[in-house]
């Protein structure tokens, strides 16, 4: 996939579902109540990381018997709040509530970044939601197979595909797409998500890989963009009638969804991670967050244990750092 502007800086997109948060237990007995727990939200207040992180925070305090406090430090791909969680102790009295895309990508796109994804641990995802594919409307694919066919006989000319920078998860998706189908690309970067789906309602690009956020469901059930498609292994609850990517030809298997999670700093004890997951477990499960999924767009939380968390985080490393390395992806 070729790139309309090599030198866009990696930008935080939204992204549309991000974060929130939870914890813990083992925590408690390790510092005294009167110390509060902080939610550190990688993005602005307002934005659906932080709209998460204040969900949960009412129904933790009630469990931890102590005071749960949200502080948002956005920037820089969401690296400067995971760096700060970071240097603060281990305690489970300092949480990151990030994306678990900028918590991959930021690393391998950011040259200014010196941490890994490892240094970190998932206590558990919030607020998931399928990456779909959409074009504007004047375009006419039934399907998946019509669009990869049109752009192999677009006489030289790639179609467009909008993302939020170069690095960013709807830049790899869209690589991991081209390469896997052989669709011919030219990536155009966007300052986030909402410039994204704005330049596909005025047709300045043809397609686009973005997270199922309410606006976008809006703008696909009103006709004003077309949704081709949903990068997972079954329909979207919300989007019925369109088909995954996995079921045109091309493609088997094509999974990607932006996901915000809870992380501990991976030095913190064993036992504070396991008791800050079956904590924030018991509250994601619950029938008030689970309204808060709903009028989000998101998918329903499947509760992890932290081995299936430590797996599943894994997984998505390997998966994007995959990708990196097919695309030559090279810190900026």
């Amino acid at each position: 996939m070729k790139t309309s502007n090599q030198a866009t800086g990696r930008l935080v997109g939204w992204i549309v579902a991000m974060a929130a948060l939870q914890p813990f237990g083992a925590a408690v007995a390790q510092a005294p109540s009167s110390k509060p727990v902080v939610l550190r939200v990688a993005y602005p207040a307002g934005g659906p990381a932080d709209v998460a992180a204040r969900k949960i925070q009412v129904p933790l305090q009630s469990t931890l018997g102590q005071t749960v406090i949200v502080e948002n430090l956005p920037g820089a791909g969401g690296s400067i709040a995971a760096a700060n969680v970071l240097n603060a102790p281990p305690d489970g009295q300092t949480l990151l509530v990030t994306t678990g895309n900028d918590m991959i990508l930021s690393p391998l796109a950011m040259s200014q970044v010196k941490y890994k994804p490892e240094n970190y641990r998932l206590l558990a995802t919030i607020l998931p939601t399928d990456f779909t594919l959409v074009t504007s409307a004047e375009h006419a694919f039934a399907n998946v197979d019509e669009l990869i066919e049109h752009s192999k006989k677009a006489g030289g000319k790639e179609m467009t595909v909008g993302s939020w920078g170069y690095g960013s998860a709807p830049y790899l998706v869209a690589a991991d797409f081209a390469a896997a189908t052989g669709a011919r690309l030219m990536d155009v970067p966007y300052k986030g998500a909402a410039p994204v789906v704005q330049a596909l309602l005025s047709r300045e690009i043809d397609m686009a890989f973005v997270p199922l956020a309410p606006n976008v469901l809006e703008l696909v059930r009103t006709g004003k963009i077309k949704a081709i498609g949903v990068a997972n292994t079954k329909r979207n609850p919300f989007l019925a009638q369109v088909p995954t990517l996995s079921e045109g030809k091309y493609l088997k298997n094509f999974v990607y969804s932006a996901w915000a999670a809870v992380f501990i700093p991976a030095s913190a004890p064993e036992s504070t991670a396991a008791r800050l997951g079956k904590d924030l477990a018991e509250i994601v499960k619950g029938d008030e967050f689970q309204r808060f999924l709903r009028d989000s767009a998101a998918l329903p939380v499947e509760p992890m244990t932290l081995a299936q968390a430590d797996a599943f985080y894994r997984q998505e490393i390997e998966k994007f750092r995959r990708i990196a390395k097919l695309v030559k992806l090279e810190p900026q």
